[in-house]
């Protein structure tokens, strides 16, 4: 079952389109790199101290060099992904975040611990297909060699293909060289790496610097703009579109320049800013309209679209975070999104990461995805069967119940079906359920083995370069 979500009009995408190229060559864009902004003007930019303004041309030619959907090897080969071209939505944890929360220890700042057991939890997820070295920041790790611990760690702990580390040109080479190690290379793409485009329109020298390091070895990146409408970008949510269009597109032409046929995901995660507070508000129905629009414009320019997932601005896990994340994951899978970050366990703005709201945000995605299955088609023997129970009957007997229930029914793993005495027997809500099966998970949890020549070359290549 297919959802069809719409927050433009044909004639209104079309001019979001044409406002956009308008934006790029008449004004254009700031490109703080200067390696960058030479291989756009020799490609027939126009250049102006740090400002590029980007033909029309050079759009219609990344649309045409880009693929509609590719896939990344994982260290074990049965874990690859596929994203894009009508394949199942592939979805990533929180990713970013410096603090991390539990119901028993409260808001704290993020570990190596912390790290270690949401890589333990991603393994074991059905429903997380990638591995996250940047899903948060360890605040016990020196600042000198930490990315090489973050992707080590990531290896070590997760089969699954990885999101690596995407901040500049050292870290970025070194995430794609673990990876690299870590897949032997079994395949062309076995790396992603996210990149932010500096709102309003503009895209910093770190970020450049990763989508050359990227682009250079054909790994496929997402390249995302989250702005903050009435703040980076305009209050009108239609001329945010165009910017963060605008923005977006910049970098996916820069990308098809440097090698052109990389891999690239159209990714938008832009949201409104609370004119109180000034804060950003990730939770707001803004957000899911932004979403279905920027869904629409990627499948217009043929490309994967990325957005975001279990979002909220809730400090703890309460009734808001319940409402923002059920309303953001089902318009982001309703929208048909084909790459997901941030669906796990992302709190505060993306600031935290919660135990126990992963486990939450795993059940909404379980009863979503069945949503996404529909009905299913009638079985041959329906009449027969409803026929031969007949009035005052049951189904409970039946081959049709016995074979097909659990294909059938969710069966949520936090949410109490129970009657009122049975609920009270169990002493437990929602959060005490959420955190037995979180600490149930760690304990049962399997490393993957990592052989023995992988976990060589990766010692070596850190000493390498730690000196």
């Amino acid at each position: 079952m297919r959802f069809k979500l719409e927050a433009l009009t044909e004639q209104q995408l079309q001019e979001v389109h044409v406002a956009t190229l308008e934006l790029l060559a008449e004004y254009g864009i700031a490109i703080h790199h200067v390696p960058s902004r030479k291989l756009l003007e020799q490609h027939g930019a126009v250049i102006n101290g740090e400002i590029v303004k980007i033909p029309a041309e050079l759009v219609e030619m990344a649309r045409a060099k880009a693929p509609a959907s590719f896939a990344v090897i994982g260290r074990n080969p049965e874990r690859t992904i596929r994203i894009g071209a009508e394949n199942e939505p592939v979805l990533g944890p929180a990713a970013g975040t410096v603090y991390v929360m539990d119901l028993e220890r409260g808001r704290r700042a993020a570990r190596l611990e912390d790290l270690r057991n949401f890589l333990s939890l991603s393994q074991s997820s059905e429903y997380v297909g990638v591995a996250c070295a940047g899903m948060l920041e360890p605040s016990d790790l020196p600042p000198q060699g930490k990315h090489l611990v973050q992707m080590q760690e990531t290896i070590t702990f997760s089969d699954k293909p990885i999101i690596g580390l995407a901040m500049g040109k050292n870290v970025s080479e070194d995430s794609i060289t673990m990876a690299h190690i870590a897949t032997q290379g079994a395949a062309e793409h076995y790396i992603l790496g996210i990149v932010n485009t500096l709102s309003p329109m503009a895209w910093d020298e770190r970020m450049l610097e990763a989508i050359w390091a990227y682009a250079l070895k054909q790994q496929p990146l997402v390249i995302t703009c989250c702005s903050m409408a009435g703040f980076t970008s305009p209050t009108t949510l239609t001329a945010t579109l165009v910017q963060n269009n605008a923005e977006v597109l910049a970098g996916i032409v820069l990308a098809q320049l440097i090698s052109p046929g990389t891999p690239v995901v159209y990714g938008n995660t832009s949201t409104i800013t609370d004119m109180l507070s000034m804060n950003l508000c990730i939770g707001a129905p803004e957000y899911a309209l932004l979403s279905t629009a920027f869904a629409q414009l990627a499948r217009y320019y043929g490309l994967p679209f990325r957005s975001g997932g279990g979002l909220t601005d809730a400090k703890e896990l309460d009734a808001q975070a319940g409402i923002e994340a059920a309303t953001n994951l089902f318009f982001t899978l309703a929208n048909n999104a084909d790459f997901v970050l941030h669906t796990m366990g992302v709190m505060e703005s993306f600031l935290s990461i919660s135990y126990e709201k992963w486990i939450m945000d795993e059940e909404i995605c379980g009863r979503i995805l069945r949503m996404r299955k529909g009905l299913g088609g009638l079985p041959a023997q329906a009449v027969d069967m409803i026929g031969r129970v007949g009035p005052s009957g049951h189904f409970l007997d039946q081959p049709d119940t016995l074979l097909n229930f659990k294909g059938h029914f969710f069966r949520p793993s936090v949410s109490d079906r129970s009657n009122w005495d049975g609920w009270v027997a169990k002493k437990k809500n929602f959060q005490q359920t959420a955190r037995e099966i979180w600490r149930q998970r760690l304990k049962n949890y399997i490393q993957p083995e990592l052989p023995a020549k992988v976990e060589s070359e990766l010692k070596k290549y850190i000493e390498s370069k730690l000196g």
